[in-house]
């Protein structure tokens, strides 16, 4: 079981070196998502400094709609597309996850939206200049070789991408949480291949969020999100009680403090 020292010169359990490990934002990993949870909701309790990235994202969605056509990619269960019910003519959510989609397709609000499977990484089934804004939030990283075939000339292209945690995370649990450097624009640009897309006016912001953790266990919850029930029994008996002397010893009133960091991509289609 792997592990590197603590500050105190403890060794803390490294979840990502067990052989139950599913890698995040795998297929995988979203069927044990489902499975587990039937949403791709965060189960950990928190309180966050505003502005948040969700809902910083949520705005540039909506102020580049115009009552059009809206197309999520990677919608989960639809939670976030609901959100634009009222202010788009057309909402369109794609998921791989069936789960999801039978569960968007149940709870939406209005008959303008539609919930489908449809894998993101292939020729999506929609006609050229089909939708007026089209995002992805934490999704599919390979859908932007359609992006400028499927949105409207000048329509808007949106992706939110976690780009990791620091702070009371990374800093207080080495080994639960790897080190990472400070996350680049050029890192993410790179990493989606917008090479070739057609896209213009691309940009990348760079986001900073404050959130304060509960408890101790929602350090570990946040750390097995998405991961079966056998892993997680293990960390807990591993971690736990470390996890608890280090949370007590740094957490404030609101909770431990993590600084989670976000990619904000805009680009038009052409």
């Amino acid at each position: 079981m792997g592990g590197i020292k603590m500050s105190d010169g403890k060794i803390l359990f490294d979840p990502m070196k067990h052989a139950e490990w599913i890698p995040p934002h795998s297929r995988e990993w979203y069927e044990q998502l489902f499975k587990e949870t039937g949403e791709y909701r965060y189960p950990w309790k928190s309180q966050f400094e505003e502005p948040r990235a969700e809902i910083i994202f949520g705005h540039k969605i909506a102020a580049n709609l115009n009552y059009g056509r809206l197309l999520d990619v990677g919608c989960g269960h639809g939670e976030f597309a609901l959100q634009f019910a009222l202010d788009a003519r057309e909402i369109v959510g794609i998921d791989v996850v069936e789960g999801f989609i039978e569960k968007g397709n149940q709870h939406k609000s209005l008959g303008n939206i539609n919930f489908m499977v449809t894998d993101g990484d292939g020729h999506l089934p929609f006609p050229n200049d089909y939708f007026d804004v089209a995002y992805t939030k934490k999704g599919p990283r390979d859908w932007y070789h359609e992006a400028n075939r499927i949105v409207k000339p000048g329509g808007m292209i949106l992706g939110l991408y976690h780009a990791g945690s620091h702070g009371g995370l990374r800093d207080r649990f080495p080994g639960l949480y790897s080190p990472m450097p400070q996350p680049e624009a050029n890192d993410i640009l790179s990493d989606l291949n917008l090479h070739g897309s057609g896209l213009t006016d691309i940009h990348v912001e760079l986001f900073e969020e404050i959130e304060y953790l509960a408890t101790p266990e929602d350090v570990l919850i946040k750390k097995c999100f998405g991961q079966n029930h056998k892993l997680k029994e293990i960390v807990w008996q591993e971690c736990l009680q470390d996890v608890e002397v280090i949370f007590n010893k740094h957490a404030t009133k609101q909770g431990l403090k993590v600084f989670n960091y976000y990619h904000l991509l805009t680009a038009r289609a052409s």
